[in-house]
């Protein structure tokens, strides 16, 4: 399949020199991540990709996860508690029954609007609430590959994603009613409307609300979600904007399968899991031009979310952030610089129950206070560089409780008292970042840029307690931040009435973090046991090559991505009773070596416009070195808009029924391997009107 890839993009690579197309001005989009203002993506030293709203609309996307799934160089994974964006090889880390555990979650940023990221503290549990965004409400996604420590923090080196939401600018009444019905019985009901008063005040108001069963039997999902929004202008250079949203979600999906359940039916639901999450978000700016040169902006905002898994345990997650961002940026005679302020008050807990019986109380704490500045001067004609340092402070406190218990164990014929314990523990953390580069415009069209950054990746609150059954108390640790280095090279250029992009990358990280449970005990929890510890070094290094084609009516994109990602030294930082270690020189798990996407839009006659999107994904190793199989998918939809406002969309996924799984982990204790099956064969039909 990867030869076919390569052959034909080369056919049409070919056949571009000689056909006739329209530049689309690839080079002039607009993005905002790599600065944090408005800039064309010719400007960066950067990868970038940009998926617009339109690319978002016509392809019946549900969700965030299914719009990422096709970006190029990025990977979906599934970590039994939510879904991961893997960009650059993060790969999941762990031993023993801590195998899924993703490294993605705390070194892939995802934002919303620039300002708000979307992790939660208890990074114990890898959960990112990627999908409580309504995907109507998205104006653009903008990914770097790679980087991004010096504006945007802690815990960047495989990238940032940037969803931005819409802003009304459409004078007067507008807005969208909108309806899908999906595989599976899944129905999507939306709506989103709007007043502009002159340019000076406007109001927003969205909802969407979808509900369905899912691919594998017993699963279910119903969300809803509720946004609105005020922004005031009050003079044409300042401007107050309020914005609110809420999301909930009511879902039961379905666990991992061994093996035998798997070829005997891969729709069993396996062990079903009931999650509630409730997710709201507030945030009022102001926006300011104070001259021609000098913008400021400052944010206030807050998010709280709720995830409750009830059963047996109950287990009840809390999450609140609060934050504050200043950023500013003034324009020189021959460059500019960008800084800006961060605070980030963010608290969390865990209670666990069964039979409503406490048996675990977690309260985590971590507040961070951060600068920036970033600055771009041009050092002669066509050559620019750019240069930026971060400090950042972080204070943590985590307090874990269990109370007094008895506790039946596996072969042991009376039951385990386990006394109460309690663990307090406070730490402080400073890292800096700081980046350079340099930039060649050789032409109007083409730059070729290098860069070399140096980020950081602090402990999560959980990350420094370990615990030992045998004294049945919770130990603080010493584990490290993680600290890396990547060096890069790209071009980015028109050549002919196509758009190409090449990027070259090598990072090394010390002291990565992992979860160890695999300490030689297969018994119940009572005997379990986990530590976090520190790898000596991993590598990551690779190329990331994007092209797109203008042939008149029909728009033809590819890319490739290959990533070489491994355990250059394990170190001496293991456990002695862990019975299956790293190994020195050995595949990170968990990271395809190969990503390649073909995307064809042709638009038939005005207003009728097909699609067809290929994905492919190269073999891979799960944590006990077992090979996870290549597999492709291929999509096709049909989207016609009627000047009238009027639209119809249509779509089969997965059209070929590639049988395959999200997620593939084995047990390090038992040797047992179990999957996520994805998706089959899917089809999506919808409606919708503009006004």
């Amino acid at each position: 399949m990867l030869k076919k890839i390569a052959i034909f993009s080369l056919i049409l690579a070919a056949f571009s020199l000689y056909a006739e197309g329209e530049y689309e001005g690839k080079l002039q989009e607009t993005v905002v991540t790599a600065t944090g203002f408005s800039d064309n993506i010719e400007n960066q030293i950067k990868n970038i990709t940009v998926i617009t709203s339109e690319d978002i609309q016509e392809k019946g996307y549900n969700n965030v996860e299914d719009i990422l799934k096709q970006a190029p160089g990025v990977n979906i994974t599934q970590t039994g508690f939510g879904s991961a964006v893997d960009i650059r090889g993060q790969g999941r880390f762990g031993l023993g029954t801590s195998g899924n555990v993703s490294k993605a979650v705390s070194s892939v940023k995802i934002l919303i609007d620039g300002d708000i990221a979307m992790d939660t503290i208890d990074a114990s549990h890898a959960y990112i609430p990627l999908n409580t965004i309504s995907v109507n409400d998205i104006e653009r996604i903008e990914i770097i590959n790679g980087g991004g420590t010096v504006l945007y923090g802690n815990g960047t080196r495989g990238g940032v994603v940037n969803i931005i939401t819409k802003n009304r600018t459409k004078e007067g009444a507008s807005g969208k009613i909108y309806y899908q019905n999906s595989s599976y019985g899944t129905n999507k009901l939306g709506f989103d409307a709007g007043i502009n008063f002159n340019n000076k005040f406007i109001i927003d108001l969205g909802y969407e609300n979808t509900n369905g069963k899912g691919y594998r039997k017993g699963e279910k999902e119903s969300y809803d979600y509720l946004k609105g929004g005020l922004k005031y202008n009050i003079t044409g250079n300042h401007s107050l904007k309020f914005k609110a949203a809420r999301y909930n979600s009511d879902e039961t999906f379905a666990g991992a399968l061994t093996e035998a359940q798997l070829l005997n039916d891969r729709k069993q639901s396996g062990d079903l899991s009931h999650m509630e999450v409730e997710r709201k978000e507030y945030s009022l700016g102001y926006d300011a031009k104070i001259t021609d040169a000098f913008r400021l902006s400052l944010l206030g905002y807050r998010q709280n979310t709720d995830k409750l898994s009830p059963g047996t345990p109950t287990t009840l997650f809390k999450d609140t952030k609060k934050g504050i961002n200043f950023k500013g940026n003034y324009e020189l005679e021959n460059g500019n610089i960008v800084f800006g302020y961060n605070y980030i008050d963010h608290e969390g807990s865990r209670r666990q129950t069964i039979f409503g019986t406490p048996i675990i109380s977690v309260d985590l704490s971590k507040k961070t206070n951060s600068f920036y500045l970033l600055g771009r001067h041009k050092i002669v004609d066509k050559l620019e560089g750019t240069a930026g340092y971060r400090y950042e402070r972080a204070e943590y406190e985590t307090n874990r409780k269990v109370p007094a218990s008895v506790m039946r164990v596996p072969g042991v014929p009376l039951p385990v008292r386990i006394p109460a314990r309690e663990t307090v523990g406070t730490k402080k953390e400073s890292n800096s970042a700081y980046e350079l580069g340099l930039n060649y415009k050789y032409s109007d069209t083409g730059n070729v840029y290098v860069k070399y950054e140096r980020g950081f990746r602090s402990p999560a609150a959980t990350e420094f307690v370990d615990y030992a059954p045998g004294a049945r108390t919770y130990t603080l640790n010493n584990i490290k931040t993680e600290k890396f280095d990547t060096y890069e090279v790209g071009f980015k250029d028109m050549l002919w009435n196509s758009f190409v992009s090449a990027t070259a990358f090598y990072t090394k990280t010390d002291n990565e973090i992992y979860l160890n449970m695999d300490h030689g005990v297969t018994s119940g929890p009572a005997t379990a046991r986990w530590t976090f510890h520190n790898l000596k070094q991993t590598e990551r290094a690779g190329i990331e090559l994007f092209a797109e084609q203008y042939f008149g009516k029909l728009r033809v994109n590819e890319s490739f991505s290959y990533v070489n990602a491994k355990i250059k030294k394990v170190g001496d930082d293991v456990s002695a009773s862990t019975t299956h270690k790293f190994k020195d020189g050995q595949k990170i798990p968990g990271v395809p070596s190969v990503k390649a996407t073909l995307g064809l839009d042709y638009e038939i006659v005005d207003g009728l416009k097909a699609t067809a999107n290929l994905n492919y994904y190269s073999n891979a190793v799960d944590n006990y070195n077992k090979k996870i199989p290549s597999y492709s998918t291929t999509d096709l939809g049909l989207k016609y808009k009627h000047q009238s406002g009027f639209g119809l969309t249509a779509g089969v996924k997965n059209v070929f029924n590639k049988k395959y799984n999200v997620s593939q982990t084995t047990n390090t204790l038992t040797g047992v391997t179990t999957y996520f099956p994805a998706d089959e064969r899917t089809y999506f039909i919808g409606a919708s009107y503009e006004f």
